[in-house]
């Protein structure tokens, strides 16, 4: 997850990012069970990174989760805070996954690869 984390973060370095690279991210995010062990912990993240909240029925599946972010994110004009917003979150959970996992950065290239 440390690598794909790694690439997540240098596409959200560009520009001008496609809305479909966001919606792909936010749905491995919002799948993994290593970011969020808990359907729980979900709620903080949406309400922090997209200022979305549902109903308590939507966070016991987390396929019915991603369809209604991914629904709401093609329904709005401006991704570009989002994107900041994300890459910031990305940051915290490499970094996290880097203590946890003694992760030693040797090969400065890894992320461009």
């Amino acid at each position: 997850m440390y690598t794909s984390l790694l690439l997540f973060r240098n596409e959200l370095k560009n520009n001008k990012i496609p809305l479909y690279k966001i919606v792909g991210i936010l749905s491995v995010l919002l799948l993994s069970k290593e970011i969020f062990p808990h359907n729980e912990m979900i709620k903080g993240f949406l309400m922090e990174i997209l200022g979305l909240s549902y109903k308590e029925y939507v966070f016991r599946s987390r396929t019915l989760l991603c369809a209604r972010v991914t629904r709401d994110l093609i329904n709005e004009k401006v991704v570009n805070d989002y994107k900041l917003k994300l890459y910031k979150f990305l940051e915290t959970q490499i970094e996290v996954l880097k203590r946890r996992d003694n992760i030693k950065e040797n090969n400065k290239l890894n992320g461009w690869i």
